[in-house]
């Protein structure tokens, strides 16, 4: 049988392994991990409608992955390990909270105590309705072991999970990649996180995520990652979703799909760690190009101030923010004219004009069409919509 060589992105994560994860005198008690997260930032928390999806939510994870979960808190509650019932009782006081007035908080861990890094957990803090007024955002965040991206179906398993928020939610924004993962008492191993992200440019920075809806990331996204997550408003500061469809056409690493209100653009078919023999993902770079004017511009500081230690404070901060910015961006594969020129007709409809046709929706997709003939769908593509494009004819200008 043929062997099959592992993708560069999964040899560094198992070369870095070590490296990645840091213990507190024994291998189980693991305090910072590499984790394969997504968070998303999202309007209504406070809304009874808006709940019941979050919990739809929490359904989805604990059904998929319950067994792992041994640790809860919810609301003002202290964290505490997960009884034979504790899920079905966080879920009924979930739904319970039906007051726009108070945030809802949950917290489901695959850790008992709150003083280690989980490979699973889900958490969500909503905004209060009078903080939504000022335009805060609520937030739900997810962790999966990152050593699901080397299991058959495992970034299906990832990808559809963030689809399933995606439809439920609706998010305004959001990302997703490899981060390194903080227990839920976190503060003492910033400088951990810190120090990691120095070195693998590829990491998030996500330990305070919980804060930046309703303060940096309020009105602007955070940047690009391996995911990156935009809502129907962000889409048009970027010229609609033909335009953002056409600027990426020339990266075929990267692949765009849609939910309800908005795109979700993928960087590459595994996230990068960025290891310092690789640099930055190249992908990551192209993606950064194009949505860099709706990125922050008033980042804060992604640590608390933390002195005498390593951590980020405002200064650090920007720089990380911008930390691929600066990297020469090279020449992707040439647009194809019809992207410049655009001759284009969506799936479904007769084509307009006979010729050879293409779709960024698959790869080697070139043919002829003549006019007045259906144009096909490619429905079950990773990419999106299913958008044709016409080429020019020789000479044409």
């Amino acid at each position: 049988m043929e062997q099959v060589e592992m993708p560069r992105q999964l040899q560094r994560l198992q070369q870095y392994q070590d490296e990645l994860v840091w213990t507190l005198g024994t291998d189980d008690a693991i305090v910072v991990r590499p984790g394969l997260i997504a968070t998303f930032f999202f309007e209504g928390g406070s809304s009874i409608a808006v709940r019941e999806k979050i919990v739809e939510c929490f359904d989805y994870f604990h059904g998929q992955f319950g067994p792992h979960l041994k640790g809860k808190q919810i609301g003002s509650g202290n964290y505490t390990k997960m009884s034979k019932n504790g899920y079905a009782a966080n879920r009924n006081a979930a739904l319970a909270n039906v007051d726009p007035h108070n945030a809802l908080e949950w917290t489901l861990s695959s850790e008992s105590t709150q003083e280690r890094a989980p490979a699973y957990a889900m958490q969500c803090l909503t905004r209060r309705e009078l903080h939504e007024t000022w335009g805060h955002k609520s937030y739900l965040k997810f962790t999966l072991p990152h050593t699901l991206l080397f299991e058959k179906n495992g970034t299906s398993i990832y990808q559809n999970l963030v689809q399933f928020v995606c439809n439920a939610l609706s998010p305004v924004h959001g990302y997703g990649g490899l981060s390194p993962v903080l227990p839920y008492d976190f503060d003492r191993y910033l400088p951990n996180e810190y120090e990691l992200a120095q070195r693998f440019i590829g990491l998030d920075v996500d330990s305070m995520s919980f804060s930046a809806g309703a303060h940096e990331l309020q009105n602007h996204i955070k940047g690009a990652n391996w995911l990156t997550i935009l809502g129907s408003q962000f889409i048009q500061k970027l010229g609609g979703e033909t335009s953002l469809r056409a600027q990426l056409a020339s990266w075929p690493n990267i692949v765009l799909s849609t939910y309800p209100g908005g795109l979700i653009i993928q960087a590459g078919e595994y996230p990068d760690l960025g290891a310092p023999e690789d640099g930055a993902p190249i992908s990551y770079v192209a993606v950064n190009h194009v949505v860099k004017p709706i990125r922050t511009t008033e980042p804060g500081s992604l640590h608390y101030h933390l002195p005498q230690q390593n951590g980020f404070d405002k200064s650090e901060t920007v720089s990380w923010y911008a930390r691929f910015d600066g990297i020469p961006l090279p020449e992707g594969q040439p647009l194809p004219a019809q992207a410049v020129h655009g001759g284009r007709c969506e799936a479904g409809k007769p084509c307009p004009e006979s010729g050879h046709w293409w779709t960024p929706a698959v790869e080697n997709s070139r043919q002829y069409f003549t006019q007045g003939e259906l144009m096909p769908d490619f429905s079950s593509s990773t990419y999106g919509s299913t958008i044709w494009y016409r080429e020019p004819v020789s000479g044409a200008r």
